[in-house]
């Protein structure tokens, strides 16, 4: 709004038009209901945590004081919410992804009490739990899923107390064996699949040592080689007397020793087992010798 000023010039009233004053829109800044930063003003993700900050603050697990979240891998982590997390490009998505393979709306996880969901919303370049594709019918998520969206692959940790869904036997037989040195009754199948290895439960293969991490390594065969990573854990894994370098796939030798945490693990092929037509003409064929040995 302007104002009006009469200043006389040469005898003349003339009218002036003063400026009306801005208006300062104020911007406070605003601190993260999680992790308790405060942001600067205008910002859309904490800096701290990641978390969007027009959300509804996530239900924390009774007993556990965690959140669910999903961390990607340079480890960035992005808290879910109660209720439905849009993942995909879109601005507004609850886990925001900068990722050209990745559609705006891409996959979308729901948290529904202490159960976690996930579905694909008819992206482009798909979803994919623990390598298996996911559609757009709810599939229940175990803790410690690897989720790929697009080319991007992320980790999903939900707080204890959360439901594990049943999951399916291995259709194909085990092509090794993660076998103790010290304790037989640790014996782990491995297959093609990548397997996660921790102390924590939820992992493919849990490995009860206080110096193995909650997550420390993944193990998968690719053609006639065991890969393992380690996942920066604290103590390291160890081939042989190396401590192998973390987040690099390396060949574990089928001679090598294998070390998680203060656990030596050795590598032990399978050998295909005979079928029982084969099982049933060795003993004929046994029986047949044996009963021309007695005619002679």
């Amino acid at each position: 709004m302007q104002t009006e000023t009469t200043v006389a010039v040469g005898g003349e009233a003339t009218v002036a038009m003063a400026p009306a004053p801005q208006t300062t829109v104020a911007m406070t800044p605003v601190q993260c209901p999680i992790c308790a930063q405060v942001n600067p003003p205008g910002e859309q993700y904490c800096i701290e945590c990641g978390f969007l900050l027009t959300s509804t603050a996530p239900e924390v697990v009774e007993g556990s004081g965690a959140y669910p979240k999903l961390r990607d891998a340079s480890g960035r982590e992005f808290l879910l919410k109660a209720g439905e997390n849009l993942i995909g490009r879109d601005p507004s998505s609850d886990v925001l992804i900068s990722d050209g393979t990745v559609s705006r709306r891409h996959a979308c996880i729901l948290i529904e009490e202490n159960r976690a969901f996930i579905q694909d919303l008819g992206s482009t370049n798909g979803t994919q739990l623990n390598g298996q594709p996911v559609g757009a019918e709810r599939v229940p998520l175990p803790p410690n899923a690897e989720l790929q969206f697009g080319s991007v692959v992320m980790t999903l940790e939900l707080p204890e107390g959360f439901e594990t869904p049943a999951v399916a036997a291995e259709v194909a037989p085990p092509l090794a064996y993660l076998v103790s040195m010290s304790d037989p009754s640790l014996r782990f199948p491995l297959y093609t699949r990548p397997q996660r290895i921790g102390r924590r439960a939820g992992n493919d293969i849990v490995i009860p040592d206080p110096y193995v991490s909650g997550q420390h390594a993944v193990i998968e065969i690719i053609g006639a080689d065991v890969r393992i990573t380690d996942l920066g854990s604290t103590n390291g894994t160890f081939i042989g007397d190396t401590k192998i370098a973390p987040n690099m796939p390396t060949t574990v030798p089928s001679d090598a020793l294998l070390t998680l945490g203060k656990t030596q693990f050795r590598i032990e092929w399978a050998t295909a087992e005979p079928s029982s037509e084969t099982i049933e003409e060795t003993d004929a064929e046994a029986q047949a010798e044996a009963n021309a040995t007695d005619e002679a």
